[in-house]
């Protein structure tokens, strides 16, 4: 494993702590921001330039633009997002938490230990050389199989904007 993919890891991990434990929205909203930084740089070690393309242009552009207005407009203040107030929330949502990725570990390592590789989906690796690479493959899928659910999710995203504007002036009126 190169050491760059294992620094871009330890970084991910230390932003994804600090992100749980900020008081500051703003502050975890910009962890956030630096894990997936961080995702985009260990596909693009790993020879993944698509998805590392993707990763940065379509969450750490517009999905983060889109949680900090969200942020900002709401005016989110700590003593709304405490967890100390609710010790019974907390620690529920822990419990919640340890078994969630306890659960997604055991699966990984069940998938491990295994040792059989399943491949799902019409495109082997053989019919996606065939026509032309990844590149070309999910780009005709996403614009034409999927078109209508590619659009449903930019209607629902701009409905969660309007959303964010109509509470924002709930607050101020």
């Amino acid at each position: 494993m190169s050491p760059v993919l294992v620094i871009l890891a330890a970084i991910s991990a230390i932003l994804a702590i600090t992100m749980l434990f900020a008081k500051n929205p703003i502050t975890s909203a910009m962890c956030l921001l630096g894990v997936l930084i961080m995702t985009a740089g260990m596909y693009g070690m790993i020879g993944e330039h698509l998805v590392a393309t993707i990763q940065l242009v379509v969450y750490a552009g517009a999905i983060m633009v889109l949680f900090i207005f969200s942020i900002m407009l709401l005016n989110l203040n700590t003593e709304e997002t405490d967890y100390k107030d609710k010790p019974m929330v907390f620690a529920g949502a822990l419990a919640l938490g340890v078994a969630a990725f306890a659960g997604i570990g055991t699966a990984i390592w069940n998938h491990f230990q295994a040792g059989e590789v399943v491949t799902k989906g019409q495109f082997s690796a053989e019919v996606v050389k065939n026509l032309g690479g990844n590149t070309k493959v999910l780009s005709h899928s996403l614009f034409t199989q999927y078109f209508v659910s590619f659009e449903v999710i930019s209607l629902a995203l701009l409905v969660a904007v309007v959303g964010a504007v109509v509470l924002a002036k709930r607050k101020f009126d």
